[in-house]
């Protein structure tokens, strides 16, 4: 016999006798040429891992041949991605449809599906039994109707031999009652189903017939098998046939959806809720996570390009969230009425998926910068970034800039070179240029463009504070150059609010989209007042997490903060709380043609467009030569509080790259910004003037004002005409502080039931007290401010004015000596 050894085996394992087999011609194929012709494309499509393989040749009633055959387990995958385990000719090339395995001239006729089966069959039956086979329950048919070769069960007793899952699969057992009616169509005298008397399910007959013990006890059994073939395919109860049916009327419409689904899966959102949850999170994170769908401030984002062609991030509302499930999954929900239902996902399932946010990769900002890591290391791909968190968005002629890892003393020296002839002051060598102040101002704007490439690595940075000494100085020309380069892009500018819950909203808006940069334009409005008096700016540029709330909701957001701040004004008077926070450059020129100037050496926004990769590569550079030297320390004339991290690291890089005078205004913009104490002194003296140490109310302030006109000094950043009584009395209220030797005290009521006030002087007892100890009493010569705190005979802190002489010279608080 040509079988391999496995093959005979398997063979003899379903009692097919070798002789059966001979007669049939069945063999093993071990190579391409000895598989049927109309076969050997299995070799071509799928190699000889196919082999060897078991064929079958078989033959119709009218002669024509046709065959079966067995690959190697697992190697073929067809288009649906199954795993054949038979495999036979195409509609093309004469199908099964009903090979003989004996013509007898018996009027009995067994027809059986599988072909080891028919085999097994005919190793046992009687010689005058008529044998037939088919290869699945409905290979008989041609496009819906009966195979011709049906005739030959014309006036036989037909016996069907169907699986043994007829009686759990409604497939094969309507499959073999159809087969039925359809001898019986051809004239068969009577038709009859032979239940197999198997224990399992997958049971065929030869396996039953090889569970015997000897040839002769199969042979008899099949006869009483046949014998007592039944009328129906299995025995099974109408409403049991019609659940069945059911059943697979769903598996039929479930797989329908899986094929129409492509790509997507198919989950039935009734099914166990965590379960489908896990599911769906696992999912979108492993299809999206990292690339478009991350979590930021406790809320699942999506990063897609605008309108204008930037990346953004949005809050994936429940509409979004949907869209971006349906793109990986097909929604389903299984009735007994609907059947497979398409549906979309219920909004109580979508608000647990984005509860779960947390699971997904979290995006600090979205930058079209080269980035800076902690370590030193460079970024200049496209895509996010793990370390940062950021999501690179470069431009191509930025993508993969190489900067070297070893800066040499003139790689540094040319990148320098480069970055001041773009930032040259004005006049130098000729030409037009930025007209900065100071070398100090000019070194803070590039600082500005590092701190944008290093916010992941320092962290808190000031607020830079772009200050046109006149109109026309170049303020909106530097804060563009500073994005040209950094980002590629002009900046995206709004302007400060008078409102602190609507700067909050507005910084929390742009941090939600994930933008690099927060530049707040005309941060001194018209009538002088200072649009940085907001408690949000003094959080926002001191917190590397921001807590804000978002634009119409009351819920409070935790949002990774990479922003860095610029402000933009004319004659900005930086308030006194905010002056530790910033970091100037002053622009101003006492030049009368400023706004026509035209001899520059660049046309900065053509010259940037064209040689940003270059201009960047200089500034990493410096960069990467700090760190790989070691991280040398610069010079510090003090400590930049709440940005050490910073001052160090650029100031270490600026130092390096020869950039003089970091920080050196610093000091200078602060003494000249305590406006708060120097307007709010000028309105004390006035209400001591005008009300001496008389109680009054505001509205008595308010009446002084209005008589007076517009030469009275009103509190900081408040306009009399602005006031009303209610706010001046809250404002008196929570300002107790001295302002030189004078203080507003609160002295209870007056008519009305107003509250009264009065100008308090340092060491001037009010008429109604009795000199209680711990007045401030006069200090002949002595600075304001200078007190001695000590502890009375019943354990209370007291603190008393320092009496002393004339004294003349610096107090000792001045000398920053203990007051105590």
């Amino acid at each position: 016999m040509n079988l391999t050894a496995g093959h005979a085996q398997e063979l003899a394992d379903s009692a097919i006798s070798p002789d059966v087999a001979r007669d049939r011609g069945v063999y093993s194929a071990q190579s391409r040429d000895e598989l049927p012709e109309d076969a050997r494309y299995l070799v071509d499509n799928h190699g000889n891992k196919v082999l060897p393989a078991l064929v079958y040749p078989m033959e119709h009633p009218d002669g024509s041949k046709t065959w079966q055959l067995k690959p190697q387990p697992g190697s073929v995958t067809n288009e649906e991605g199954q795993q054949p385990k038979y495999i036979g000719p195409t509609k093309q090339n004469n199908p099964i449809k009903l090979p003989v395995l004996r013509q007898a001239n018996s009027d009995v006729v067994l027809i059986v599906e599988g072909t080891k089966q028919g085999l097994s069959v005919l190793t046992h039956s009687p010689e005058d039994w008529s044998i037939y086979g088919i290869a699945g329950i409905h290979s008989w048919m041609n496009n819906g109707d009966p195979t011709e070769h049906l005739s030959v069960v014309d006036g036989k007793k037909v016996v069907v031999v169907p699986d043994a899952d007829a009686k759990t699969n409604v497939r094969v057992y309507d499959g073999a009652q159809e087969l039925g009616e359809a001898c019986r169509s051809f004239g068969a005298k009577s038709v009859r189903y032979l239940r197999v008397p198997g224990v399992q399910e997958k049971d065929g007959i030869d396996d039953a017939l090889a569970r015997l013990a000897s040839d002769d006890k199969r042979a008899a059994s099949l006869r009483n098998w046949v014998s007592n073939a039944a009328t129906t395919p299995a025995n099974l109860s109408k409403p049991e046939l019609n659940r069945m049916r059911a059943d697979l009327r769903r598996q039929e419409e479930l797989a329908r959806v899986k094929k129409e689904s492509g790509d997507r899966q198919v989950i039935d959102i009734e099914e166990d809720q965590l379960e489908v949850v896990v599911r769906l999170v696992s999912v979108l994170r492993e299809q999206r996570g990292g690339e478009t769908v991350f979590e930021r401030g406790d809320r699942l984002v999506l990063v897609r390009r605008s309108g204008s062609g930037e990346l953004r991030a949005e809050e994936m509302k429940r509409g979004v969230l949907q869209d971006e499930l349906l793109q990986n999954f097909n929604p389903i929900k299984i009735s007994d009425k609907d059947g497979v239902k398409c549906v979309l996902f219920p909004s109580a399932l979508l608000g647990v998926v984005s509860n779960r946010c947390r699971e997904f990769p979290t995006l600090t900002g979205i930058t079209r910068s080269p980035v800076v890591r902690r370590d030193g290391t460079v970024v200049t791909t496209n895509g996010y970034d793990e370390q940062t968190g950021l999501m690179l968005d470069l431009t191509e002629d930025v993508v993969g800039i190489e900067v070297p890892e070893h800066p040499s003393d003139v790689d540094i020296a040319e990148a320098r070179l480069l970055i001041l002839d773009l930032v040259a002051m004005d006049g130098e060598d000729g030409y037009d240029g930025f007209p900065f102040q100071s070398t100090a101002d000019q070194t803070h704007l590039v600082a500005s463009m590092l701190t944008i490439l290093l916010k992941p690595a320092v962290g808190c940075s000031p607020l830079f504070l772009l200050n046109g000494i006149q109109p026309g100085v170049g303020k909106g020309e530097a804060v563009d150059f500073v994005h040209r380069v950094t980002l590629g892009a002009e900046p995206t500018v709004t302007t400060a609010s008078t409102s602190d819950a609507e700067m909050d909203k507005r910084l929390t808006a742009l941090l939600l989209e994930g933008e690099s940069t927060v530049v707040l334009d005309e941060v001194q409005d018209k009538q002088g007042r200072n649009r940085l008096v907001a408690p949000s700016i003094n959080a926002f540029v001191t917190s590397e997490v921001y807590g804000g709330r978002k634009l119409g909701e009351s819920e409070a957001l935790r949002l990774p903060n990479h922003a860095t701040v610029f402000g933009l004004g004319n004659n900005v008077q930086t308030p006194a709380d905010l002056a530790r926070r910033v970091l100037a450059i002053r622009l101003n020129s006492d030049r009368s043609d400023l706004e026509n100037r035209n001899n520059f050496k660049y046309d900065l926004r053509t010259w940037v467009s064209k040689h940003r990769a270059e201009i960047l590569r200089a500034l990493l550079v410096l960069v990467r030569a700090w760190y790989d030297r070691g991280e040398p320390a610069a010079p510090k004339p003090f400590g930049f509080a709440s940005f050490g991290e910073w001052q160090r690291v650029i100031g270490g890089i600026l130092h390096l790259g020869g950039f003089e005078d970091f920080l050196g205004n610093v000091m200078e913009v602060r003494e000249s910004a305590d406006n708060e104490a120097v307007e709010n002194r000028e309105h004390v003296e006035w209400l001591a003037h005008h009300f001496g140490a008389k109680k009054f109310s505001a509205s008595d302030v308010l009446a002084k004002a209005r008589a007076e006109g517009e030469d009275s000094p009103a509190p900081y950043n408040h306009d009399f005409s602005d006031l009303t009584p209610k706010n001046l009395s809250t404002f008196y209220g929570q300002n107790p502080r001295w302002f030189g030797d004078l203080r507003i005290k609160s002295a209870g009521k007056v008519t009305g039931g107003r509250n009264a006030f009065r100008v308090e002087r340092l060491g001037a007892l009010d008429e109604d007290d009795d000199a209680p100890d711990d007045v401030l009493r006069p200090a002949a010569g002595v600075g304001s401010g200078e007190v001695i705190k000590y502890t009375d005979h019943k354990g209370f802190t007291k603190s008393v004015a320092r009496v002393a002489g004339d004294m003349h010279g610096v107090t000792i608080a001045e000398m920053g000596g203990s007051s105590q």
